[in-house]
């Protein structure tokens, strides 16, 4: 008797349970069908996520998804979010593990590939996450993130390439100077030599005016010691003397004067020149300088059209004072872009 009523009240808790779950399950069906007349949205992050080397990514997926047979969806889930969380999320996971498997290095997803990677990763979830009844109409891929050690390393080594960089056009700018002063001490002691010459030639012509002097007195000593009827002649003959000695020395005054300054106009007609060339070659030097940079930004602007549009959208933006970022968030990508092209 007592084992009967047990069963009675096992039956009795049975029946209830199943019309409570029916209950349910009309009621989760009922819900189920309100609300997947819109897309649904998935938002997650898959975490290591590894590459053929090893590294580690954690990727941001966001998947848009629609239920095209809604009977068959909910013979099979309760809701949206049991579908999000039995099916979409691991079959991300497989299915990130798997591109990326196809990818040697961390290297080339960080910096050429890595748009690649986000495509192929998009069309690898578009084509497989799907099933029978169920569609999927987008997937966004809103970051890859590498790890902090790999990063850091990378903005530690551009913040050197930087740096050697800038050293590089220090030790141009400062050989040029060097040069320049070079130059001008060569000028200067071309200079100095041409004045000293000059300066030995005066003396020069000032000895031979002082040995003329110094004949003439003895000339005109001897000729005191002659008889008085001679002083008359001799002192003609002295003051001739005297003045072919003041007009040569005129004459050679003059011409070293005339060469003195033909010195003086070849020696600036020459430094100027060699001024006005050292100026053309650094000029010309600088010329070819800025146009590398503007044909190695052009070879960079073509390989990479999200970087080209990113300096675009920035100039725009800076004649309206609006900061503008790409898209991805990580601006340090088109810094080891412009500095790996910038060394090629």
């Amino acid at each position: 008797m007592n084992a009967l009523n047990t069963l009675q009240k096992g039956l009795t808790a049975t029946l209830i349970t199943t019309a409570l779950l029916t209950t349910s399950c009309s009621t989760e069906t009922s819900e189920v069908k309100k609300r997947i007349t819109r897309d649904m949205v998935f938002n997650t992050s898959l975490y290591d996520v590894r590459l053929a080397d090893g590294v580690p990514l954690n990727i941001d997926v966001s998947v848009r998804w629609k239920i095209e047979d809604y009977e068959q969806f909910s013979d099979q889930f309760q809701s949206p979010d049991d579908y999000d969380s039995l099916v979409l999320a691991p079959r991300q996971l497989e299915l990130a593990n798997i591109v990326a498997n196809r990818y040697d290095d961390v290297d080339s997803v960080f910096t050429v590939q890595r748009k690649a990677f986000v495509n192929e990763l998009k069309s690898h979830f578009i084509g497989n996450l799907g099933e029978s009844g169920i569609s999927i109409k987008e997937v966004i891929i809103s970051d890859v993130k590498f790890p902090h050690t790999y990063t850091n390393a990378m903005e530690q080594l551009a913040m050197q390439e930087q740096e050697l960089e800038r050293i590089r056009k220090q030790s141009v700018i400062e050989l040029e100077k060097s040069q320049a002063a070079k130059v001008q001490a060569e000028e200067n002691g071309k200079v100095t030599m041409a004045q000293a010459e000059i300066d030995a030639k005066v003396q020069r012509i000032n000895a031979e005016t002082e040995k003329s002097i110094r004949e003439n007195r003895l000339a005109q000593a001897e000729t005191q010691k002659q008889v008085s009827k001679l002083e008359t002649q001799a002192q003609a003959e002295r003051m001739e003397r005297l003045a072919e000695v003041e007009l040569k020395k005129q004459r050679e005054m003059k011409k070293l004067e005339i060469q003195q300054q033909s010195e003086r106009d070849r020696l600036a007609l020459e430094k100027q020149q060699k001024q006005d060339q050292l100026a053309i070659n650094k000029q010309k030097g600088l010329d070819e300088l800025v146009m590398n940079q503007d044909l190695q930004m052009a070879k960079i602007c073509a390989e990479n059209p999200a970087y080209a549009n990113y300096m675009v959208n920035k100039e725009l933006a800076s004649k309206v004072q609006i900061a503008v970022l790409p898209s991805s968030g990580d601006a340090s990508v088109f810094s080891g872009l412009l500095n790996n092209g910038m060394q090629r």
